[in-house]
């Protein structure tokens, strides 16, 4: 079930958890036997509420996604970063974006060639050519989430 877990507070205290993520945050709220008159209640209260959040909440978009700025990230553009590779001894910039179909778009710019800051540039443009290329569509695997997506 899709962001509904069963747990067990103490022996024999037994709750229905709602928990899901959307831009960062958490959601989460728990749904007692005891206090909704016994698991199937309470299991039914905790899908009404799950599923008044989902409609809600506006899910993080594919587009959104591949913009998420990483701690990782040192250049400070998502998707830019600075390679080395043995046919480039000085280096350059690429621009990296994951397809929805899972192939992966690279392009390279030369820092011998363009120079560092021109490179850098470049590479931050060919970036935001290639978010052209992701829908913008929510960013959601489950069934259900997709379901109430907006």
């Amino acid at each position: 079930m899709y962001a509904i877990s069963r747990h067990e507070r103490r022996p024999g205290i037994w709750y229905w958890l709602v928990m899901f993520t959307r831009q960062g945050k958490r959601y989460y709220k728990s749904f007692y036997d005891v206090r909704r008159g016994g698991s199937e209640n309470a299991l039914a209260a905790a899908k009404a509420w799950r599923d008044g959040q989902l409609a809600a909440i506006k899910a993080l978009t594919k587009r959104d996604f591949c913009q998420i700025k990483r701690t990782s990230n040192q250049s400070g553009s998502p998707g830019v970063h600075f390679i080395r590779p043995k046919n480039h001894p000085q280096g350059c910039w690429a621009a990296r974006l994951k397809l929805p179909d899972g192939r992966e778009r690279t392009k390279t710019f030369s820092v011998r060639k363009y120079g560092e800051s021109r490179a850098f540039e470049l590479a931050v443009e060919a970036r935001s050519q290639l978010l052209d290329l992701v829908e913008d569509k929510p960013f959601l695997r489950d069934q259900v989430a997709t379901k109430f997506a907006r």
